[in-house]
């Protein structure tokens, strides 16, 4: 039961789009009862998914949690076990690339640059920045407030605060969540004179309902997580672009505003990028493991962008760093 109440409010959320999207599809099939579930429907159900969604991480999203949910039914036998097992990754051959693309320093130079001369002290601005900088979860950004940004110490505070309304993934230290997500983060001058900006220009004076002054914000409140989502896809789109731009990935006539460019990458491989560009300057994985709040073995493989070779030069260095002079 604990388990279940700690989900955030995204997963939850998550979970009420694509349960209910499989059982829509089940019953216009003649299927409403969980055990006439059979692998035939699942199957039709995976087909109806790649004629709609094109990106493999989609697919993944509803086919992860609605194979979840048929091995929770499984269990309280309430339908057969092997429905669930076709829904696997691997079998399905899904490889969800857009979300394990990093965003590379070279064209996350370009697009800074490009938003220091063009849309400073912009929200959209700000946010890159910050992102690039220090590398925070969507719900991170999500969950700031202007009394976490210190531009003396140049540090961004991160909280979790549940009872008003924003949560971190790894919560905090002292209650039921795994982990501890909370942190103080030290940010660039760069990151700090954005902030700053925006703060002084352009965001709204507003409060939201539990009387909190969130730090990226719209005339209607707390800008949510679409909002940021939007903000960072358009400042990634084909209008940023310096490569000719090929027609395969955009023919530069989409509108950035409104939907999203093929070129545009998502939130998280700015995320990704940061990490992979915190490393390659030399930064150790314990400092790394605080600053981004995860774990060393997931940075080793997922984000450590040296060789063996490297990485055993870098250990020799602080050994023999660490031994004594006599």
């Amino acid at each position: 039961m604990s388990r279940r109440q700690n989900r955030s409010p995204s997963t939850r959320a998550q979970y009420r789009r694509t349960i209910p999207h499989f059982i829509d599809f089940a019953e216009s099939h003649g299927v409403t009862i969980s055990v006439e579930i059979t692998i035939e429907l699942v199957d039709k159900y995976v087909d109806e998914l790649r004629a709609e969604y094109d990106a493999d991480a989609t697919i993944l999203t509803y086919t992860k949690n609605v194979r979840g949910w048929l091995r929770w039914l499984a269990k309280r036998e309430h339908c057969d076990e092997v429905v669930c097992r076709i829904l696997d990754k691997n079998e399905l051959g899904l490889t969800p690339k857009a979300r394990d693309v990093a965003l590379p320093e070279s064209a996350a130079k370009i697009i800074i640059q490009k938003l220091r001369q063009q849309r400073r002290g912009s929200a959209m601005h700000a946010l890159i920045e910050l992102l690039w900088n220090c590398g925070p979860r969507i719900g991170g950004i999500y969950s700031l407030d202007t009394c976490d940004f210190d531009p003396d110490e140049n540090i961004i505070r991160l909280r979790h605060r549940p009872e008003t309304g924003t949560r971190l993934k790894n919560g905090r230290e002292n209650d039921s969540t795994p982990g501890d997500g909370e942190r103080n983060v030290e940010i660039n001058d760069c990151v700090a004179d954005a902030l700053q900006l925006y703060i002084k220009n352009e965001r709204p004076e507003i409060t939201d309902k539990y009387g909190r002054e969130p730090l990226f914000a719209t005339t209607h409140g707390r800008a949510v997580r679409s909002t940021l989502r939007r903000w960072v896809y358009e400042a990634t789109s084909c209008r940023w672009a310096t490569e000719v731009m090929n027609k395969s990935t955009c023919d530069g006539n989409c509108d950035p505003d409104s939907s999203v460019c093929p070129y545009s990458y998502y939130p998280h491989a700015i995320r990704r990028g940061a990490i992979v560009n915190h490393l390659s300057g030399g930064l150790r994985l314990d400092l790394a493991s605080q600053r981004f709040n995860v774990s060393p073995r997931t940075l080793r493989k997922h984000y450590d962008p040296r060789t063996k070779e490297k990485r055993r030069k870098d250990r020799s260095e602080a050994v023999r760093c660490a031994w004594p002079d006599w």
